[in-house]
């Protein structure tokens, strides 16, 4: 798992690469969300766009990440999911726990100011 960081205004955005499984690549993506989030960061959007597949242990990360944020008084976005990782978020009923978002621009539009 690469993640990328940029900022776009007060958003900080996490480019994931590779696949949210178990191991390393969700014990990456959850020490870098908690990274920020100790640093005072208030709003991430992570793009995963280039996630191919996750696990039961990377939706487990997704969950810490939107819960963490917001016991911190945050947000977190997600967008362009790939439709194998939509499906694995549905049936476990997550698409109706995250803010998932077609668009990077959408995701971005949906935080509050």
């Amino acid at each position: 798992m690469e993640i990328s960081v940029r900022k776009q205004d007060d958003v900080t955005i996490l480019d994931l690469e590779g696949d949210l499984v178990l191991g390393a690549p969700v014990a990456t993506f959850r020490d870098q969300v908690q990274e920020l989030v100790e640093g005072g960061v208030k709003k991430i959007a992570v793009n995963l766009r280039s996630v191919r597949f996750l696990d039961s242990s990377g939706i487990g990360a997704m969950v810490g990440a939107h819960t963490g944020l917001e016991a911190a008084g945050g947000h977190c976005k997600f967008f362009g999911a790939q439709e194998r990782v939509i499906h694995a978020l549905t049936l476990v009923h997550m698409v109706d726990v995250f803010d998932l978002h077609e668009k990077e621009a959408a995701a971005l539009a949906s935080f509050p100011a």
